[in-house]
């Protein structure tokens, strides 16, 4: 009996999306050297289009917001998720000025692919901010602490994936993003390490990148590196 009861509690906690940060755990900071394959793949996507072939991204983006429980924006007001699993969803107008304020962010960092990144860390940092005063309440704290589930503002990688991969796709809509194609959020690890991120594709290498916001307050910089090296850091916080 104890080991079926155990069992339905390891599933549960497999079922949270993320790994939660609490007190009794401080964040790692080391590094593994190799992407482990068996962590990849925790929020099951449909098979990847290659990004050279110009299509495929839009269905891959589509179909994640619908799972959230969204539509990706077709105007200038986006839905920013928070609670937990989407499990508040605010729509927040982009007005005039800050339209203007976006396309001289992306003109300003147009020359390579690397210049555009930094736009996209600026612009969700931004973006982030931007939220919060519509929302109105406490900014998020990085990571996952189950007892800011179900609170206005705060948010798990759930909600990150989604908000990041809503504001690349109306900077790609807009034809802010020369450089990058926006894809379906990626994931990797298990059970409390689950964890979930916005990607990107480098449209020059094909690489694909991250921007994952997860392991940061609201309104800081965020993680931007590729997606190997992401999926190598499946137990591990990369954090500074």
């Amino acid at each position: 009996m104890r080991a079926a009861l155990l069992a339905v509690v390891v599933a549960a906690l497999g079922l949270t999306g993320c790994k939660t940060d609490g007190k009794e755990e401080k964040p790692k900071v080391a590094l593994t050297s190799d992407a482990d394959p068996l962590t990849t793949g925790s929020i099951r996507a449909p098979e990847r289009v290659a990004a050279t072939d110009g299509g495929g991204g839009d269905d891959e983006v589509r179909g994640w917001a619908r799972e959230r429980g969204i539509a990706m924006p077709a105007t200038d007001r986006l839905p920013y998720c928070h609670g937990f699993g989407c499990e508040f969803k605010t729509s927040v107008p982009f007005g005039e000025a800050d339209v203007a304020h976006l396309k001289r962010l992306f003109d300003a960092n147009r020359a390579s692919p690397a210049d555009e990144r930094r736009a996209i860390d600026l612009a969700d940092q931004w973006w982030e901010k931007k939220a919060d005063s519509v929302i109105g309440a406490k900014p998020d704290r990085r990571g996952s602490e189950l007892a800011d589930a179900h609170k206005q503002g705060q948010t798990d990688c759930i909600d990150e994936a989604t908000n990041t991969t809503t504001l690349l796709t109306w900077l790609e809509r807009n034809g802010l993003l020369r450089h990058h194609r926006v894809r379906r959020p990626e994931s990797r690890g298990a059970f409390l390490y689950a964890h979930a991120t916005a990607v990107m594709t480098d449209k020059a290498t094909g690489i694909d990148w991250v921007a994952d916001s997860w392991m940061r307050d609201s309104g800081d910089r965020i993680d931007i590196m590729p997606l190997e090296k992401w999926f190598s850091l499946a137990y591990v916080d990369p954090v500074e």
